[in-house]
């Protein structure tokens, strides 16, 4: 799984889809775990505990934007939910697994796309990803 992302936020869409491929003819076991966990501490870098709601609306915003061009089409209000929930988990919201997994998968992706990660730093949050994943 953590290959899996490291190719997607790389862009390496041939080494992607051969691992997607032997994902998909072996099975994705483990990956809404490892997703849940990713999306975690992918939006607590991001945002941290100080995100202002704004910041949230803003970051969707763009997102639904990206994704404009090809990508899934997302709530935002189940979105900033989503965030804030990992953020404060006092904060509720109510998705269905397929909603929620879309939203993770993209939210994901902006932020370790976008955040300017070094190869070590990516690999520092994909081990975090999969410890985390493992305790669950």
């Amino acid at each position: 799984m953590p290959t899996y992302i490291r190719t997607l936020v790389r862009n390496q869409h041939d080494l992607n889809d051969e691992i997607e491929a032997r994902l998909d003819r072996d099975g994705w076991d483990g990956f809404p775990r490892f997703l849940a966990a990713l999306f975690f501490i992918a939006v607590d870098r991001r945002f941290g505990e100080s995100a202002l709601p704004a910041e949230i609306i803003r970051f969707v915003a763009a997102l639904r934007e990206d994704l404009s061009h090809g990508g899934p089409d997302i709530d935002p209000v189940g979105a900033e939910a989503l965030i804030k929930s990992a953020l404060d988990p006092a904060a509720d919201y109510n998705l269905s697994q397929e909603v929620i997994g879309k939203i993770q998968v993209a939210a994901s992706y902006k932020i370790l796309s976008e955040g300017d990660l070094s190869d070590a730093e990516l690999d520092e949050v994909l081990a975090e990803a999969t410890e985390f994943a493992m305790q669950g």
